[in-house]
């Protein structure tokens, strides 16, 4: 296993534990400079987004958890903590990145893509 934060040949990320991904609610992080998004999808699997709005790239840990939706701070867009969709007029949705569980391990590829 690599140290937390540091990426394999295959551009994954260990970034926290299982454990540390509410099931409801967020968990914020960091892989390689990106602010990432951890949260839960209806089934319990973890799922990661980006991290900051898609309307002005403010960081989303800065904003407020209400009814599972994730409040940017700077303009009060909205978007759903399972879907990443926006719930705000014109902003387009939390562009989804792919996760990996290995054991407890939350590893992420910090640019959007297909997971492996």
């Amino acid at each position: 296993m690599l140290p937390r934060g540091i990426g394999g040949s295959d551009d994954f990320v260990d970034v926290c534990t299982t454990l540390q991904v509410p099931a409801s609610g967020a968990h914020f992080v960091s892989a390689r400079g990106r602010d990432v998004m951890l949260t839960r999808g209806k089934d319990q699997q973890i799922i990661a987004f980006a991290g900051n709005c898609t309307h002005a790239f403010a960081p989303l840990k800065d904003g407020r958890i209400e009814n599972g939706e994730v409040v940017c701070a700077l303009h009060g867009a909205r978007f759903d903590l399972a879907t990443g969709r926006a719930r705000s007029g014109g902003c387009p949705n939390l562009p989804r990145l792919a996760v990996r569980i290995e054991g407890r391990r939350v590893l992420v590829r910090p640019t959007p893509g297909p997971a492996r």
